[in-house]
């Protein structure tokens, strides 16, 4: 099998030669295990993990800095924060052995209280972006699984208005929290639209990427979510399917109340399974919903491939492939990107239950 073959496979649910891989990874995290292990590049790394996903995007030509937090970083400000295409700012900040950006009280929309207001903020384009490079790499990746990611309205909403600001609109500012929702959508399904146009039927899976949950349970409750968000993903489920590709779900943290409505509205694959998150054990998910759903991620990076020792890390993740990965409908990945903190010696461990030691 080749590894967009692999990949398709397991979304199926039918059975692999191996379990399909999609492990991303920090930067200096990579850094490292090149240098303890002699690789020459990060494709040599990707080679040797058995990588079978590849990501195939929209270029931003005007991007500033190739430090981002999720979208393109089209300025920096004054204060040195790095502003993204929504205006969102984010600081950079230098923790140990990792370089990451993090959001700051500087809110865009939050002194931004009328519908006439919204209308005139200035929203990202798609007339900013180049598909035109997408066949291209899609030819060249032709043997890989292929996607493509949408930023999430909720997320995006939150960073533009604040957390708790964004979250008392939905309960009692609902036209104006449902304008927020529009505007950004206006942009992130065209965006998508565009992005599998380009594609031409070729794309693997697409993926809507929001996060709905905290470690113990959800940020709004199921039926804000159901009211607000469920027809979003419904359009976008709708639009991915219609183009030939999977619908793929990200949402870290607990989202276990409402994950038989993403299977309602055509979720085929799950992302990232947060196993130390509430009610998202994936051996237990498998049980429920592995009918349904392909699950994309379960390997923790919280505990277990910081402080585990390597036969705990081979334990874990050979369960993982043997339980969730029976039948098929497994994508082993991290449940989040796997960050500088994991030991050489457990991603080395990580990989040996991938291939079974060889």
């Amino acid at each position: 099998m080749n590894s967009k073959e692999r990949v398709v496979a397991a979304i199926g649910h039918r059975n692999t030669d191996r379990v399909p891989v999609d492990i991303r990874y920090a930067p200096e995290l990579g850094a490292k295990v090149c240098k303890a292990l002699g690789f020459s590049s990060d494709a040599e790394m990707q080679e040797w993990l058995g990588q079978d996903v590849v990501p195939v995007r929209p270029a931003y030509p005007d991007e500033v800095s190739p430090i981002r937090y999720a979208d393109p970083t089209i300025r920096i400000d004054e204060s040195g924060f790095f502003r993204d295409i929504y205006g969102v700012p984010f600081k950079l900040i230098e923790s140990g052995s990792q370089k990451y950006l993090e959001t700051v009280p500087d809110i865009p929309l939050m002194n931004l209280n009328t519908i006439d207001e919204l209308e005139h903020y200035p929203w990202p384009r798609t007339e900013n972006w180049d598909y035109s490079q997408i066949q291209g790499q899609l030819s060249r990746s032709s043997l890989y699984a292929t996607w493509s990611r949408s930023r999430g309205v909720f997320t995006t909403a939150q960073m533009m208005r604040g957390m708790d600001t964004f979250l008392v609109d939905l309960m009692i500012n609902q036209e104006y929290a449902q304008k927020i929702i529009h505007k950004i959508l206006e942009f992130v399904y065209e965006d998508a639209r565009r992005t599998l146009e380009a594609g031409k039927g070729e794309y693997t899976f697409i993926e809507y990427n929001d996060d709905f949950g905290m470690q113990t349970s959800m940020m709004l409750s199921p039926e804000l979510w159901r009211e607000f968000i469920k027809p979003v993903m419904k359009m976008f489920s709708e639009l991915a399917h219609r183009y030939g590709a999977f619908f793929k779900c990200h949402s870290c943290g607990s989202i276990y109340p409402i994950i038989p409505d993403l299977i309602e509205i055509g979720v085929d694959i799950l992302n990232p399974i947060q196993p130390l998150a509430k009610d998202m054990n994936p051996l237990e998910l498998k049980k429920e919903f592995g009918k349904y759903l392909c699950f994309h991620g379960g390997v923790d990076i919280q505990h277990l491939l910081p402080f585990a020792s390597p036969e705990e890390v081979r334990i874990q993740i050979t369960k993982l492939i043997d339980v969730v990965g029976a039948d098929g409908g497994y994508i082993l990945s991290g449940s989040h990107t796997l960050q500088a903190d994991a030991k050489v010696e457990n991603i080395v461990a990580l990989r040996d239950a991938i291939h079974g030691g060889r």
